[in-house]
This record gives structure tokens, C-alpha cells and sequence, in this order.
């Protein structure tokens, strides 16, 4: 094929791979892809001035230095996306004095010769070198994805490419070869940009999917965190309100059949100690309590805080009067609490009541009855309270001594 087909051949393939680097570069925030949006319409440049240079003899000189300083800058901003690509690192000022070195080079190589072949070892072993820090660039990344190993294919064969180029056309020069790998092919350069600039493309939108799947998985974090902070009581540790009419509407939901019982808790007297010894210790008590319900129930059932100091829980599959054996451990753990800033130990009283349910659907009707049985029992706490308390009984008054009147 002629070279000149060939070129322009391989500047349509270069030249679509542009656009497309460009247009993923309005949608895609990526470092690499910043450095790569830029390099391969370097490429295209440098093609398009080494066409026409093969056209105007007259020009080939500037033609080729803009060629030479394409090419280097393809490879210069190719290295820095890759070395960029694990979002770790940016090209700094320094970094970008690295390219006065190709800028000198791009002017010095048509000053010594305009004939391409004559100096074409020395420019395809400086891109040789671009293509091999490429490739131990992005081996660096350790992505392991399809694109990533399409990439790493393209580099490593385009530094062969170019290497063995270089030292053709430089032994060429010493010894009488006459080979047609010479020439030059473009075929071969666009087969294997191309399969490089399609495995950039695949390790973008990796790189994007990957991005979505960890912004995904944080937001995920965050919900369920969030859900922790609306159904659970930071006091207690117990579920709140909210979370029981979850509870009720994902059992709702499903269908299933659900029975057990509800019990319903109210500290007695917790105002008193409020007043007394501070409500930090009254909010102590009632976590003291929330932790004493705990080791009283199993570990599948539920507690809930319904109120300020109210609890109640569910219990699957258990009877109320089972349950109500299983509360009378709840007096001898809330007797002589050591609270914090409290000196002397106190005994908590726990009013409670339990009632069966058979149906999720008549729940909260079965803990209003547990609550009218706590009620209940409070009641009749305070009534004997009152019974045991010993009745004050006036002193009597001493007999009136009549007054005796002065004669």
C-alpha cells in the first residue's frame, strides 16, 4: 500500500480516536482521561503535518519539527494518563519541564536531515522509550481489567514496534539491508493505536463503572447508618417508634403468619429521681432498665422505646404467661443499681403487663391492652404503697387548766 493512503488511513482511525477522547472529556471528570483528551489530537496533528510535508518539499522542514513534536507530546501526555490513572498523581510544574528536552529535539532532527529515513531510528527510539514508560506506568495501576490488559498488549507491542524500527533503520545505515520492514508501514501503527486507544476507552468507563459501584456502595453505608440513627434509640440502644411501624409493615407485606406476645414497660417514679439526683442519673436509670428487659427476654425478641420512660417488646412465639415467668428476674436485677453520680444504691420499680396476639395485624391493639394491664398494675403498686405506709396521727392536745380568777 502506498504511504501516503496508508498515512491517511491511519490519521481517519487516529482522528475518530480524538473525538471520542474529547467528547468522553465533557462528561467524564478523569485525570487520565485530561492528559489523554489532549494527546491524541497531538497525534493527529503530527500526522496531518507529516502528510503534508510529504506533499511540500518546500515546507517539510517546519512540517516535521510540528510532526516530531506531536508524536513526543502523544507520548509525553500518554505516560502522564497512565501514571495518572490510579488517581494518585498529577503532572506538577517539573514534570511539565520534561517536554523542553522533545521541543529541542523536534527542532534539531529536520536540521539535520528533511529525508525521514535518515533520521527515522532515532525519533522511533524516543517514542519506543515513550511506549515502555507507558507500559511500566500503567502496570503500576494493577486494575486487572479487560482494558487495562488491551492497554498493556498495545504498549508493550507498539515499544516493540518502534524498538525494532529503530534498530533496523539505524543498522540499515552500516549494513546493506534491504527489507521491506523499512518502509513505512502505517497499517501497522493504526492497527495498534487503535487497539490502544479502544482499551483506554474500556478502562475509562471501568474506571467510571468502578467509581459508581464504590460511591454506590458508600451511599449504601450511609443509608443504612442513617436507618440505624431513625430506628434505633441512641439512649437505649432499643428500636424506635418508627421502627416498629417497619417492623409491622414488612410483616404486613410478606403475609406471614405471626404470633406471640406483647409486653409493656413503665418505670415507676422516674420523675422522683429526676428531681432528686439530676436528669443525667434519671436517663442512666432507664438505660439500666432498656439493658435489664434485655437479659430477661430472648435474643430474637424485640424491644422497643415507646416514650420517654416506656418500653415494650415482642416476643414471637411465646405465650404471655411464659413471659411473665421469665419477668420475675427484672426486680432482683433493677435492686441496689449503682448509678453514676448517685451515692447511695437504688432499688427501680418496673410496672409491666403482657397480652397474646395471634395476628401482626391486631398488634397494636394487644400492646394498647398490655398497657391498660401495666396501668393496671401501677395502680395497684401505689395503692399498696399507700396501705404501707404508716398513717399520721396527731399528737393530742394537753387538758385546758381553767384559769383562776384574782379575788
Amino acid at each position: 500500500m502506498d504511504s501516503k493512503v496508508g498515512l491517511i488511513i491511519q490519521l481517519n482511525g487516529v482522528f475518530v480516536i480524538a473525538v471520542l477522547c474529547l467528547l468522553l472529556s465533557r462528561s467524564l471528570r478523569l485525570t487520565a482521561l485530561k492528559y489523554w483528551a489532549i494527546a491524541w489530537p497531538c497525534l493527529s496533528f503530527a500526522l496531518i503535518c507529516l502528510r503534508l510535508a510529504f506533499s511540500y518539499e518546500s515546507l517539510s522542514p517546519l512540517l516535521l519539527t510540528y510532526y516530531y513534536l506531536g508524536e513526543y507530546l502523544f507520548g509525553f501526555l500518554l505516560v502522564a494518563g497512565c501514571r495518572s490513572l490510579d488517581g494518585g498523581w498529577d503532572l506538577k510544574a517539573k514534570s511539565q519541564a520534561l517536554v523542553v528536552p522533545f521541543i529541542l529535539l523536534s527542532i534539531a532532527l529536520p536540521v539535520v536531515s528533511t529525508d525521514l529515513s535518515d533520521v527515522y531510528s532515532i525519533h522511533t527510539m524516543v517514542m519506543a522509550v515513550l511506549y515502555s514508560v507507558a507500559f511500566v506506568s500503567i502496570r503500576k495501576a494493577k486494575m486487572q481489567t479487560f482494558g487495562w490488559k488491551v492497554m498493556h498488549v498495545a504498549l508493550a507491542a507498539l515499544a516493540i514496534d518502534f524498538g525494532l524500527n529503530s534498530v533496523a533503520h539505524a543498522a540499515s545505515m552500516v549494513l546493506p539491508i534491504e527489507t521491506s520492514f523499512l518502509d513505512y508501514n502505517s497499517i501497522v501503527d493504526l492497527v495498534l493505536q487503535t487497539t490502544l486507544g479502544f482499551g483506554m476507552v474500556i478502562v475509562l468507563l471501568e474506571k467510571v463503572l468502578l467509581e459508581a459501584r464504590s460511591a454506590h456502595e458508600r451511599l449504601q453505608e450511609a443509608n443504612k447508618r442513617l436507618e440505624e440513627l431513625v430506628h434505633t434509640d441512641p439512649l437505649t440502644a432499643a428500636f424506635t417508634r418508627h421502627a416498629f411501624f417497619g417492623f409491622v409493615k414488612k410483616q404486613g407485606d410478606e403475609n406471614t403468619e405471626t404470633s406471640g406476645c406483647v409486653g409493656f414497660f413503665d418505670i415507676d417514679d422516674l420523675k422522683g429521681i429526676n428531681d432528686r439526683y439530676g436528669h443525667r442519673a434519671g436517663d442512666l436509670v432507664i438505660r439500666n432498665v432498656s439493658k435489664a428487659i434485655r437479659e430477661c427476654i430472648r435474643s430474637e425478641d424485640l424491644i422497643y422505646r415507646w416514650g420517654g420512660d416506656e418500653f415494650f417488646v415482642i416476643m414471637i412465639s411465646m405465650e404471655a404467661e411464659m413471659a411473665v415467668t421469665r419477668m420475675a428476674r427484672l426486680e432482683s436485677l433493677l435492686t441496689d443499681m449503682l448509678i453514676d453520680g448517685v451515692e447511695e444504691p437504688l432499688s427501680i420499680g418496673v410496672s409491666w403487663g403482657f397480652t397474646d396476639f395471634n395476628d401482626i395485624g391486631n398488634l397494636e391493639n394487644s400492646i394498647n391492652k398490655a398497657d391498660g394491664e401495666m396501668y393496671s398494675r401501677k395502680q395497684e403498686k401505689k395503692r399498696r404503697r399507700a396501705e404501707e405506709e404508716p398513717k399520721f396521727i396527731p399528737p393530742a392536745l394537753p387538758a385546758e387548766t381553767p384559769h383562776t380568777l384574782a379575788a
